[in-house]
């Protein structure tokens, strides 16, 4: 049985404010084989990584990121509200993190601005570093995936997919899948655990498509989703995913 990846959803965020790089250096430490985050373009055009479009949940400023410059993002009390620990934070940069991560694990990279030029200059930086071959590029914008490999043929892409509206039979809604994963020329389909069935995973599997479970944060919804296939899966609760999976891995050894 391959080993399934785990993804540490915004770093190690139970034990470090997420999107942080002290939760991602804590992923790395634990063994997570693949960082996700978002990245968003400041007002002066760098890139920084941040979940929201607004600050304000997990900072002290207010507005749409795209209005701030870096220093001004960077200027944020943006981990205290998590502990006094990590009041001196900073949000930090695409570079920071590809800085901390590459060579130890892979990267999930969420692209939150719907532009070519934001996504060339994401790649850019992914070409700078030389990790393209650890990459998986995702975003609400699916328009925006359509261009990834027109810019870097080597690079993986994946789609975020729903449950089926309650008029659409399973079959249609699977359907609709593979045939959105062909037209968009993506390689990693995200589905959530009410749509992990087995004969559904062994059919992407035979159309090569990679099999991500969407944010598992239940050890039974973990178990099953590995027990039926999935090659992936982001979690918030890194610890208990790594020792489900390993515990599940060594039981089939």
């Amino acid at each position: 049985m391959p080993k399934t990846l785990v993804i540490a959803h915004r770093g190690d965020s139970q034990f470090a404010p997420e999107n942080l790089i002290p939760a991602f250096a804590s992923a790395v430490a634990k063994g997570a084989d693949a960082i996700e985050f978002d990245v968003h373009l400041t007002k002066d055009n760098q890139l920084v990584v941040h979940h929201d479009y607004y600050l304000g949940r997990t900072e002290n400023g207010r507005g749409f990121i795209g209005d701030y410059s870096l220093a001004e993002l960077q200027a944020l009390d943006i981990g205290g509200w998590f502990s006094e620990d990590f009041k001196n934070e900073k949000m930090p940069t695409l570079s920071n993190v590809l800085d901390i991560g590459k060579g130890k694990t892979r990267f999930e990279i969420e692209l939150r601005c719907p532009t070519l030029p934001f996504l060339e200059k994401v790649i850019g930086e992914i070409n700078r570093f030389g990790v393209a071959n650890d990459i998986e590029i995702t975003s609400p914008h699916i328009p925006l995936l359509h261009y990834v490999k027109k810019i870097n043929v080597g690079l993986r892409s994946g789609i975020f997919f729903n449950s089926y509206p309650g008029w659409m039979d399973a079959a249609l809604g699977q359907q609709h899948i593979i045939d959105w994963m062909r037209l968009v020329d993506a390689q990693v389909v995200h589905i959530p655990h009410q749509l992990i069935e087995r004969k559904f995973i062994e059919n992407l599997h035979e159309h090569n498509f990679i099999v991500h479970g969407a944010n598992l944060e239940d050890m039974d919804e973990m178990k099953v989703a590995i027990s039926k296939g999935i090659d992936q899966f982001s979690t918030d609760k890194l610890e208990l995913a790594i020792e489900v999976r390993d515990t599940l891995m060594s039981s089939t050894t």
